[in-house]
């Protein structure tokens, strides 16, 4: 592995969650917008509080757009993709510019996104963009220890949302068992009493019912400054 400094390895971290937040939320969102079309949409209050973000949205048309595209809100899905997009020209050299470029058009589509009159084309060039990221890094970045470090933040982020968002017991540790299995690999610090209680989880295969303290330790699992 190759030496990394501290602050590189805290932006490669959120340069990884950043890019999971994308992802997880925007295909919620473009499944919002179908049922929002068909007139059955979720209520976005629910959503917002399993996030725990603030309730800002006047009705359905406005967290649909506001949440997706107004970078003002810093609990917009454009807030996170300028984070990325930052923490990606910071690492630039790190990364390499072929892989950077990925998260470059992910921002660029979204902002596409947010003028069009029927995004859906738009933002699923932002999944695809993102995935490209993914097989980028992967094939193209020689260093496993830069790659380890952007999975585990895509990890951690992929498991926070999986349990914040409902999902089935089964997908959440199939997730929290890849992100146990790579922090050997990484340098990333962890606290021990976070560490402990999601390999207990892990290992025994169930999920409490109460979700909160198990979202809790994952969020304070990892032990990073810059975002």
């Amino acid at each position: 592995m190759g030496t990394l400094t501290l602050k590189q390895i805290n932006r490669l971290f959120w340069l990884g969650r950043y890019s999971e937040r994308l992802d997880t939320t925007l295909r919620y969102m473009m499944d919002y917008y179908d049922s929002m079309i068909d007139g059955t949409p979720a209520p976005y209050d629910s959503f917002c509080r399993m996030l725990s973000i603030p309730n800002v949205y006047k009705n359905e048309e406005t967290f649909w757009h506001d949440y997706l595209f107004d970078p003002g809100n810093p609990d917009s899905m454009a807030a996170a993709a300028d984070r990325m997009l930052d923490n990606g020209v910071m690492l630039r050299e790190t990364i390499g510019t072929e892989t950077f470029s990925y998260i470059q058009m992910a921002v660029n589509n979204l902002h596409k996104a947010s003028s069009s009159t029927g995004p859906q084309v738009e933002l699923q060039s932002v999944l695809d963009d993102i995935m490209a990221f993914r097989g980028s890094f992967d094939d193209y970045i020689n260093d496993e220890s830069i790659v380890m470090v952007i999975k585990v933040g895509t990890l951690l982020e992929r498991v926070s949302l999986y349990l914040r968002l409902d999902y089935p017991d089964h997908k959440v540790l199939l997730e929290m068992k890849k992100l146990m299995n790579r922090l050997s690999l990484t340098p990333v610090r962890t606290r021990s009493a976070c560490l402990a209680e999601m390999l207990s989880v892990s290992s025994s295969g169930l999920l409490p019912s109460d979700r909160s303290g198990l979202i809790k330790a994952a969020e304070d699992l990892f032990i990073v400054d810059y975002d």
